[in-house]
């Protein structure tokens, strides 16, 4: 009995040794890939189907706007630069957007770095943490957010991500071997320690004797 519990309690501590270290390479990926990426975060005015459907009308035209260009840039830092630049233009397309849907022009645009939970686009999974976005609210912004990658392209057309396997190329060149493990994942891989694999066979074998 003893003997169980000490087993019992091993594992505990591994699991919650685990779980850290996890979560500490998630973040670090998370660091990591903040470093190469600028988001798109669009908020709409209400959860109304109108409001909602304006939502994706203006991620369709900012895309159209955008997403040819900043294939071009080099780097997040090249790009962060030519959408800064362009946030009255940006402005201007997603008021259009509205008007001609016959909804009050009020929009706010806004370059700057934000918190982002965990989002799974596609095969990518970015994990939680703080990354330059371009925020787009429309009115007074209550209603549910769109969020993609806006470099590199990675946003949806209906429920599939485009240019997918080029973003993910792009990636791959500028990112860690073991990031990229992370950002491939499925967003519920836990990273296993040596000594939580080491303290798993000690407990197989104590329960077979």
């Amino acid at each position: 009995m003893k003997r169980g519990r000490i087993l019992a309690a091993a594992a505990l501590l591994a699991l919650l040794m685990s779980a850290a270290d996890g979560m500490m390479r998630s973040a670090a990926a998370g660091r990591e890939a903040a470093g190469e990426i600028v988001r798109l975060h669009i908020v709409a005015a209400s959860d109304e189907t109108e409001d909602q459907a304006r939502k994706l009308q203006v991620r369709d035209a900012l895309a159209q706007l955008l997403s040819p260009e900043l294939s071009d840039c080099r780097n997040r830092a090249e790009a962060e630069a030519w959408i800064a630049a362009r946030l009255p233009e940006i402005e201007d397309c997603a008021r259009e957007v509205l008007k001609r849907e016959g909804a009050p022009p009020a929009v706010t645009v806004r370059l700057a770095t934000r918190h982002f939970p965990l989002r799974r686009y596609g095969r990518l999974t970015l994990p939680a943490g703080s990354y330059t976005a371009l925020t787009v609210t429309l009115g007074s912004g209550r209603g549910h957010n769109w969020w993609c990658v806006m470099y590199p392209p990675l946003c949806y057309s209906g429920d599939r991500p485009e240019n997918e396997e080029e973003a993910i190329h792009f990636l791959e060149q500028r990112l860690s071997e073991e990031t990229m493990d992370c950002l491939l994942a499925d967003g519920q891989t836990t990273f296993r320690s040596p000594l939580f694999e080491a303290l798993q066979r000690l407990i197989s074998r104590g329960r077979t004797q």
